[in-house]
């Protein structure tokens, strides 16, 4: 069964090969660029989500030291993750600006006709 499934798979790398873009610096950057500006709103949420949730564990905690301690500590990490997330979104940012990529609405790329054109 194994060969036969690597008999099929070999079928499949010109598909493979076509797909393949011309890897240029400035795809890469607007790749990961794309990348993050997906992830980083949904990690903002969650660290904002985070900061709250140590909060609400700081006001809750009374007048016990190691509740206190634990929830300041989620809230010092929570505030440290926004500033790492933010810096590398500006990062990003920077990079797509430098590169000339920070707008790829009006970009038209060059593609293979066929079954994979996306």
């Amino acid at each position: 069964m194994k060969k036969v499934l690597a008999g099929l798979g070999l079928y499949a790398i010109p598909f493979l090969a076509l797909a393949q873009g011309t890897g240029t610096l400035v795809s890469a950057v607007n790749t990961i660029g794309k990348i993050v500006n997906l992830i980083i709103p949904i990690v903002g949420a969650v660290l904002l989500v985070f900061f709250f949730y140590g909060v609400i564990g700081y006001v809750n905690a009374g007048g016990e030291d190691e509740k206190r301690t634990a929830a300041r500590n989620t809230m010092i990490y929570a505030v440290i993750g926004m500033f790492v997330a933010f810096s590398i979104f500006g990062l990003i940012q920077l990079l797509q600006r430098s590169f000339g990529v920070g707008d790829t609405a009006g970009l038209t790329l060059p593609g293979q006709s066929g079954f994979f054109n996306f």
